[in-house]
């Protein structure tokens, strides 16, 4: 019971957001207002105080960081050999191997780890250990996307080198990577905030779960679910299912502790990132392709999640 009621907060606030754009209630414009609020503003506040105020060091987390980024690579293998046997076109075969690996750990992994661990009696110490792994990911996440939608469509198609030197800006100038930046350098320079900076920071972040669980559930969309179903179908198990259960091997040879397994688990076990269908438009991937598996995540991240946390806790 305890499980359902850490999920039921994350899932009734994505179902929220999906039922708010289709009864008119809120429009478009509110949930992209909503959703750059959330990416700008509170989730780098979020992560800023929770990394700047805890009592770890990134050491700490090096190991969820460390299995997340094997298993990623490991599952993005995988799924390049699966799309290979498919026989799916380049756009698609680029988009599946990208929507099965890059899980959304910000905007849906923190959350679950908030309202499930919240209560937890080392509740505070997994929430800062969930933010010092999240942080290096990050940019992981971007680099690989990278090379995985590179563009190799000739004429017009920017080279490889051209586009790493677009996603290392993007990264340098990320709001999440820079307020993690800071975050540890308040953190080793032992500084402390000022009471009134630090409830202000976390009255934004509070904001931000909320606000970006929303837009995601305004994000899906049931049209042109049928088109390459069974791919999608595969995609986001391997996202969901795969993934975690790579993590798990990788957790069991690596000798985590019960907490970081927890952890590395229920961020593994995320749908996918909403920003794949960004990457599928802007360099030439199928971006319909891409938010079907968003979606088809989604729905299946509900029960690996449950599974995740009736096991670990």
């Amino acid at each position: 019971m305890h499980v359902i009621s850490a999920l039921a907060p994350v899932f009734v606030l994505v179902l929220l957001g999906f039922l708010l754009l289709r009864v008119r209630f809120a429009d478009d414009r509110f949930f992209h207002t909503a959703a750059k609020f959330a990416y700008w503003i509170g989730l780098p506040c979020l992560l800023f105080k929770n990394i700047s105020e805890a009592r770890l060091s990134l050491t700490d987390a090096w190991r969820i960081f460390a299995v997340m980024s094997v298993a990623s690579l490991a599952v993005a293998l995988l799924g390049a050999g699966a799309a290979r046997c498919l026989r799916l076109p380049l756009p698609r075969r680029k988009t599946f191997i990208h929507t099965s690996f890059h899980c959304n750990t910000a905007f849906v992994g923190l959350p679950v780890i908030l309202y499930a661990l919240g209560s937890h009696p080392q509740g505070q110490k997994l929430v800062e250990m969930a933010s010092m792994a999240v942080a290096p990911m990050i940019p992981v996440f971007n680099i690989m996307s990278v090379i995985v939608m590179r563009d190799t469509g000739g004429a017009g198609g920017a080279s490889g080198r051209d586009l790493m030197v677009a996603v290392l800006k993007k990264i340098v100038t990320n709001p999440q990577v820079l307020s993690c930046s800071a975050g540890l350098a308040v953190s080793f320079a032992g500084l402390r905030l000022p009471v009134a900076l630090s409830r202000s920071l976390g009255s934004l972040g509070g904001m931000a779960l909320p606000l970006a669980l929303l837009s995601i559930g305004a994000g899906l969309s049931m049209r042109n679910i049928r088109d390459g179903l069974g791919a999608a179908m595969l995609a986001a198990a391997f996202n969901v299912a795969v993934l975690p259960l790579a993590g798990g091997l990788l957790c069991r040879m690596g000798g985590l502790s019960p907490e970081e397994t927890l952890l590395t688990l229920i961020f593994l076990a995320c749908p996918t990132a909403s920003s794949a269908y960004i990457y599928a438009r802007q360099l030439h991937g199928d971006p319909e392709f891409a938010g079907n598996v968003i979606l088809l995540s989604t729905l299946l991240s509900a029960p690996a999640l449950w599974l995740v946390l009736y096991w670990g806790m």
